[in-house]
């Protein structure tokens, strides 16, 4: 047994000196004040240092980081790479590309999931493209876009040997909407993401069909009008809805995060990093799917000024939460690891410590960098 003491633990409101008990089968076994948990005399004890203890982060929206993408065989490197930021967990997700090259990566990326590497937990596989709107493809090629079937779907969860766990599309292309309720039949979450629907379509889809997860919010979907609330104005009404967000501070104002987080809270908020494969790396030019992209630490773009994805991973992310939007960092970590643990089906297993719960931690600074990661009670990442 393990014994992380010495520490400010997040279980999820803050315990201080608190004591946080590691079980030999990688669980945790009791958490709580130092002066309420009782330490076994033969436990290895890890004294943090006064550092805060946090829910490895989940997330469940990520293209890849330091050079790795994870379109394919890469993604081992992806899962090596991720506890230094924090994360324990995560869904490898796509991009729009031929269906040829799509069916490829996910033959790939199931070989390295049933054979995990040492690292972060590969939740599944999030199915990115090429299913968007072609009106609101953001960086994807509108052309390769098309409507999503279930011929195809089934022909993608093949390739993928059963590990789609989520799946972005238009739901409004073609009839592609009545594919919800057949996509959670078969432990698929299916999400309004790179959307043009009006906001009577999305209403029509929360009601009638369950639809209740949205890819980040804000972007790459019709936005809003008081005489046309659009697709953003259901994805912020309706309280069924979780709204992925990418909280780096530059794809969405802080003042509409705030917004956001006043409608929606922590339990309706997945935080999100939506990295691409430079994320991460030191500033300077890099080139990714044929874009020339500039890196300045903080966001990667095209030479127009034009945002080309993320570049900040969830640590940082929930850190921007706490400083510009004045979110508690409690419910920041929160809508960073055990929301989006929940929306893909892991509530009951990942994103909290709670006694039962796997033993993902991340011990981090008081400005979020991050000090230890541990997976399933083993140190995976330590900076010390």
């Amino acid at each position: 047994m393990k014994a992380i003491v010495n520490g400010e633990v997040f279980a999820p409101h803050p315990i201080d000196e608190g004591v946080l008990l590691i079980g030999d089968e990688g669980r945790i076994a009791a958490v709580g004040p130092a002066a309420e948990v009782s330490i076994p005399p033969r436990a290895e004890i890890i004294d943090v240092g006064g550092r805060r203890v946090i829910p490895g982060l989940v997330d469940i929206h990520i293209h890849g980081l330091l050079g790795y993408s994870c379109m394919g065989a890469e993604v081992a490197q992806v899962a090596t790479e991720l506890p230094r930021f924090g994360v324990t967990g995560f869904c490898a997700t796509t991009i729009t590309a031929p269906m040829d090259r799509v069916l490829g990566a996910l033959a790939e990326l199931a070989d390295i999931i049933d054979r995990p590497p040492r690292g972060a937990r590969i939740l599944g596989i999030h199915i990115e493209g090429p299913h968007l709107s072609p009106r609101r493809p953001g960086m994807a090629d509108p052309k390769l876009q098309h409507p999503l079937t279930w011929v195809e779907f089934l022909e993608m969860q093949k390739a993928a040997r059963g590990h789609i766990r989520m799946i972005t599309f238009a739901p409004e292309e073609q009839g592609a909407a009545e594919l919800i309720p057949r996509l959670r039949e078969k432990g698929v979450l299916p999400v309004l993401g790179h959307s043009d629907a009006t906001f009577e379509q999305v209403s029509d889809w929360v009601k009638r069909l369950g639809l209740n997860h949205a890819t980040h919010a804000f972007n790459a979907m019709r936005g809003f009008h008081h005489r046309q609330p659009g697709t953003l104005g259901a994805v912020l009404l309706y309280d069924e809805i979780v709204a992925q967000l990418i909280a780096d501070g530059h794809h969405v104002h802080p003042g509409a995060m705030a917004l956001l987080w006043r409608l929606k809270g922590p339990e309706r908020t997945a935080v999100i990093s939506d990295a691409i494969p430079y994320a991460g790396m030191s500033p300077g030019e890099y080139l990714w799917e044929g874009y020339r992209l500039i890196l300045d630490g903080q966001t990667s773009r095209l030479e127009d000024g034009t945002l080309a994805g993320a570049v900040t991973l969830l640590n940082q992310n929930i850190m921007t939460l706490v400083k510009r939007v004045g979110v508690p960092f409690a419910e920041a970590v929160m809508a960073a690891a055990q929301t989006p643990a929940t929306a893909i089906g892991y509530g009951d297993q990942l994103g909290r410590l709670t006694p039962g719960y796997a033993a993902d931690i991340a011990i981090v600074e008081e400005d979020g960098q991050v000090w230890q990661t541990w997976v399933g009670g083993e140190l995976v990442f330590s900076r010390s």
